[in-house]
C-alpha cells in the first residue's frame, strides 16, 4: 500500500483520537508515561518506537528492518526527506551510525493509536552521543505512521524535527540546553 492511501485515514484517525479520549487531558508536552500507564495499544506502538531507538543505540541496520518497513519506508527529518528506505539506509542512517559514537536515544510517546492495520504515534525525543569526541544532544518531536505487517507493527513513515538552533550547534559540535517551558 502506498503511502497517498495511508495519509488521509490516519490523519483522520490522528484528529480524532487527539481531539476525544486519553488524550483529551494531556497538555501535549508530557509523554503518557508521565502521567499514567500505557494502555496495551500504546504499548504496542510504544515498542515498535523504541525498537527504532534500539536500532540507533546498537547501530543496527538489521534492528532497523525490525522497526520499518523496508519496501515501503520513507522518512523527513528537520525538513532533510528520504523516500525510501534504501536512500535512508544508504545516505543517511550508514553516515549517522559512522559519525556518532555512545549514542543514546530515547522516544517518548505523547500519543498513540491505533484502528484495524494503521496507526499513528507523536512521541518526544532526545539523541544524544559523541561527534569527534564532543557530546552534542538533539531534542525534538517526531510522528510516525505505522502498519501492521506479517512480522509485526512497523513504521512506514517517520517525521521528526529539532529547533534549528539545535541542529546548528550539533553541527558545531556543541550541545543544547534543555528548555522546558
Amino acid at each position: 500500500m502506498t503511502l497517498r492511501y495511508l495519509f488521509l485515514p490516519v490523519v483522520l484517525l490522528s484528529m480524532q483520537a487527539l481531539a476525544s479520549g486519553d488524550h483529551a487531558h494531556n497538555d501535549m508536552s508530557k509523554a503518557i508515561s508521565e502521567y499514567r500507564q500505557l494502555t496495551t495499544t500504546e504499548q504496542a506502538v510504544q515498542a515498535v518506537l523504541d525498537t527504532y531507538a534500539q536500532a540507533m543505540e546498537e547501530k543496527s541496520v538489521e534492528i532497523m528492518e525490525q522497526a520499518v518497513i523496508v519496501g515501503d519506508f520513507s522518512t523527513i527529518e528537520s525538513g532533510y526527506p528520504n523516500w525510501t528506505w534504501e536512500d535512508f539506509r544508504d545516505n543517511h542512517l550508514a553516515a549517522e551510525m559512522q559519525t556518532f559514537g555512545d549514542v543514546d536515544y530515547q522516544i517518548d510517546l505523547i500519543a498513540g493509536e491505533t484502528q484495524g492495520s494503521l496507526g499513528f504515534a507523536v512521541f518526544r525525543y532526545t539523541a544524544s552521543g559523541k561527534v569527534h569526541g564532543k557530546t552534542i544532544s538533539i531534542s525534538g518531536l517526531g510522528t510516525a505512521v505505522i502498519e501492521e505487517t506479517t512480522a509485526g507493527w512497523r513504521i512506514h513513515h517517520l517525521h521528526t524535527s529539532a529547533p534549528r538552533s539545535q541542529l546548528e550547534q550539533a553541527a558545531q559540535g556543541t550541545s543544547h540546553q534543555q528548555h522546558t517551558e
